[in-house]
């Protein structure tokens, strides 16, 4: 009787401690992460259970593009991927994505004085 008292005060010893609260905070968090994952489905091939961005099936399409650069015409790469700035015969291309960049300051071009 002796050592079931004495195992129960070493198994009550750590309840209220930062590593018991940790302990049972890391198993709820588990649980949730392995319903959440059977919950997801693949936008890719349509399975449950992964994402689209860790779908197998989706890597054998994104491969290196077998055909030039659609905006630069120089290198095997996709068009988003390109940073190119000249095209394979030396023109100067477009920059890509939002070209107003820099900072901008609140007051409008049009209601400012000039010095």
């Amino acid at each position: 009787a002796h050592a079931d008292l004495t195992d129960y005060i070493k198994a009550c010893a750590n309840i209220g401690s930062k590593q018991f609260k940790a302990e049972l905070i890391a198993t709820a968090i588990a649980q949730q992460l392995q319903v959440a994952r059977a919950d997801v489905k693949c936008f890719e091939c349509g399975e449950e259970g992964h994402i689209r961005i860790q779908c197998l099936k989706g890597q054998e399409g994104n491969k290196k593009l077998n055909k030039p650069c659609p905006r630069c015409q120089k290198g095997f790469h996709w068009s988003y991927q390109c940073w190119s700035k000249y095209d394979k015969d030396g023109n100067p291309l477009p920059k890509q994505g939002n070209s107003k960049g820099g900072v901008r300051s609140g007051a409008p071009q049009s209601n400012r004085t000039p010095l």
